[in-house]
């Protein structure tokens, strides 16, 4: 029976370091403070910015929230940013997506709009900041090392050209993995996620994963939202370490990007 990994847990404890880190912060003089926005109604975006928000204030960070209408145009929008950009107030800046219809094609131009020294999403083509839902995976996956004393090097991406999947495949491949990149469409997925002794599922695509694609005391990082990737109960009964949804890598996601405004306030 598999490790189930809680990410609930695993954030509270690493909060506390950044609670400190704070709080050093303050007695410096310098007071992080995040400036999100949100475009529209998308409800799962107004429910993340809202976990950010709460999770933010608890260790002393200050988030300010920017709701702008669905029919935002993007002058507004970039002259928003811009704004934001050259406030010294504000350490880092991230922009909730998805963007709406209307938005979407100028989604590049608008993310890169972003100064690179507040970019904590990790957003912008050329970031400095690797995207906390990436950085949180591989944080995970040192966990799973540790847990279950296994020490892998080869990893299959599921999803590798999406958001996520293409920065976690660039960050793995920098920290020397092997790394299979497929996508939910690949031909003999299976086949390809059978060679891997790490396993990370990045597609929004509910139940893809099964037992029969998972190799024995395999590592399983579903990046799955709102629902997993993969088939949780059956899979456990298989991997060695995996991570429920809801409860696994989001909280871990959230801590990660206060992580990143906190080494935004020290550039």
């Amino acid at each position: 029976m598999a490790i189930i990994f809680d990410g609930k847990s695993y954030a509270l404890k690493k909060a506390e370091v950044l609670k400190k880190e704070v709080l050093d912060l303050n007695a410096n003089g310098i007071f992080p403070h995040l400036a999100s926005i949100i475009v529209g109604n998308n409800p799962a975006s107004k429910l993340y910015v809202g976990l950010k928000k709460k999770a933010g204030e608890k260790i002393g960070i200050q988030v300010d929230v920017y709701y702008l209408s669905e029919n935002t145009k993007k002058e507004d929008l970039l002259i928003l940013i811009k704004t934001l950009n050259e406030d010294r107030c504000f350490s880092g800046i991230m922009i909730q997506l998805p963007l709406p219809e209307n938005l979407k094609l100028f989604k590049e131009e608008i993310l890169n709009t972003i100064n690179p020294k507040k970019d904590v999403d990790g957003l912008r083509s050329d970031s400095q900041f690797l995207h906390p839902t990436s950085k949180a995976v591989i944080k995970i996956i040192d966990e799973a090392k540790e847990k279950t004393k296994k020490q892998f090097k080869d990893v299959c991406v599921v999803g590798a050209t999406g958001m996520v999947g293409e920065s976690l495949v660039k960050k793995f491949k920098e920290e020397n993995y092997e790394v299979i990149e497929c996508g939910k469409n690949t031909k003999d997925l299976k086949s390809k996620t059978l060679m891997c002794d790490i396993l990370v599922s990045a597609t929004g695509e509910e139940g893809l994963i099964n037992e029969d694609m998972v190799k024995d005391d395999a590592i399983i990082v579903d990046v799955g939202s709102p629902k997993g990737d993969v088939d949780f109960s059956k899979v456990l009964k298989k991997a060695s370490f995996i991570t429920p949804v809801p409860g696994g890598v989001g909280p871990v996601t959230i801590y990660c990007l206060l992580e990143n405004l906190i080494i935004a306030c020290k550039i």
